[in-house]
């Protein structure tokens, strides 16, 4: 008959490879309102994503752009990488992004506060809307929003065909 075998861990012993944890995919659109102490809440199906916080940093269009830990750390690489520290590009390129960011750590109710700088960097004042772009989020004024996304809707098909090209 076959022996059964077990093997038994002793506490500082390697468990050996364990598949990486999938980051959710960041999609949707959500209207929001800045409280009084200027936070907004995360929207809740997009919560999990920043249990462990939120850096938020200006973004390209007059946006704020919302990252977990490690995503922001890969934005920061990926728009670094084919940059050089020594040339002006570069370094305005990471001062743009890395001198207007802030950390946070949501409340309990999935609330951020948002500094003063950031809001009138992209305009918001009290209506905003959150959406979801796969690997982070985006804060927009509401108006603003609705405007950049109509000027989308009008060149999809152009931008598709031409990239398709």
């Amino acid at each position: 008959m076959g022996k059964i075998r077990r093997k038994v861990l002793h506490c500082g012993e390697k468990w050996g490879n364990v598949a990486a944890m999938q980051r959710p995919v960041l999609v949707g659109e959500y209207e929001c309102t800045l409280d009084a102490k200027k936070r907004i809440a995360i929207p809740s199906r997009l919560r999990a994503a920043f249990a462990e916080g939120i850096y938020v940093t200006r973004g390209h269009e007059r946006c704020l752009s919302g990252y977990a830990p490690g995503d922001f750390e890969r934005y920061l690489d990926e728009q670094t990488r084919d940059t050089s520290a020594l040339s002006s590009k570069g370094r305005a390129l990471r001062r743009f992004t890395a001198a207007g960011a802030v950390f946070d750590q949501p409340d309990s109710q999935g609330r951020v506060t948002l500094p003063a700088r950031l809001l009138e960097f992209a305009g918001i004042s009290r209506e905003a809307t959150v959406i979801g772009v796969q690997d982070h989020i985006e804060i927009w004024d509401r108006t603003a929003w609705a405007e950049y996304l109509a000027h989308l809707e009008e060149g999809a098909d152009a931008t598709a065909d031409e990239l398709a090209t």
